[in-house]
């Protein structure tokens, strides 16, 4: 009997891993033995690949804030919030180009980046995440907050003031321009932080045998501890956002419809609600 074209020489098939992906998930194609390997045993990114995405944020942070002070500081023609969400858009690119060069070479990268074709099956998931996040997620998040208020010395325990544990970002009324506040929260953001919590770190979790719905929670859990830093409301309704576009990528198996979802939400929070309080306020 001729070797499985699956199975690299030398290594026997019986040594074959269970592969736990259907024929519709991306990663069904990650035939190669030692491609589902290299997968399963990735699990330092979970550390490393946060880590790398603060870094660069960090760098081009600094670096755009430098040539902006090169270029006269408050003298330029461009103002510094728009350095900003340009320069984080920008690293977020950077850091989705570092994932595909490092996944290209087990080959994982065609199922972390599995964005085309669009299909109706991924729409249908968009407007349910989205049904979810409006109805749902957002009374959690309040209620989830009010909860935790109720002993502010516990929350508050790190040292933190009660406007930051509350804070919840209003980019639309910064000194940013339009065009980079749609492209770091609209495109940049949704597409790095896509491929990294449900394009490699839910699929690498399922892969080593962790049952789906825990997968999901561990990847939106890690995704609402990225956002720490924007405060207890952000990431509790990060973490809500994770549990809904994990179970659309389980569900689809591509993260096309995580992506329209994210930036999806991210046009709600960032645009809609905004001016539907400032209509309530008014």
């Amino acid at each position: 009997m001729p070797p499985d074209s699956n199975t690299p020489a030398g290594r026997p098939a019986a040594d074959a891993v269970h592969w736990p992906f259907g024929p519709g998930d991306a990663f069904a194609q990650l035939r190669a033995e030692d491609h589902r390997q290299a997968l399963i045993h990735s699990l330092p990114g979970m550390v490393v690949w946060p880590l790398v995405m603060m870094a660069l944020a960090f760098a081009f942070q600094f670096a755009g804030g430098f040539l902006w002070a090169l270029a006269g500081g408050p003298k330029a023609i461009i103002h510094l919030d728009t350095v900003a969400f340009a320069a984080m858009a920008l690293a977020y690119f950077a850091f989705a180009a570092v994932m595909w060069r490092w996944l290209q070479r087990d080959g994982a990268h065609r199922g972390a980046f599995a964005f085309r074709p669009l299909r109706a099956s991924d729409l249908l998931a968009t407007v349910l995440v989205m049904l979810f996040m409006i109805f749902a997620a957002g009374r959690l998040t309040i209620a989830f907050h009010e909860f935790a208020m109720l002993d502010p010395g516990m929350t508050l325990s790190g040292g933190a003031t009660r406007d930051e544990v509350s804070n919840v970002d209003n980019f639309i009324h910064s000194n940013a321009a339009l065009w980079s506040i749609i492209l770091l929260t609209l495109v940049a953001a949704p597409l790095a932080e896509e491929i990294l919590f449900r394009g490699w770190m839910l699929p690498m979790l399922v892969a080593r045998g962790v049952p789906a719905v825990f997968a999901i929670a561990i990847s939106a859990l890690a995704f609402g501890l990225l956002h720490t830093p924007q405060g207890l409301m952000v990431m509790t309704s990060t973490f809500l956002l994770g549990i809904a576009l994990g179970i659309a990528r389980m569900a689809t198996g591509r993260v096309t419809a995580p992506f329209l979802g994210h930036a999806a939400n991210n046009a709600w929070a960032v645009f809609a609600v905004p001016a539907i309080l400032e209509r309530i306020a008014a």
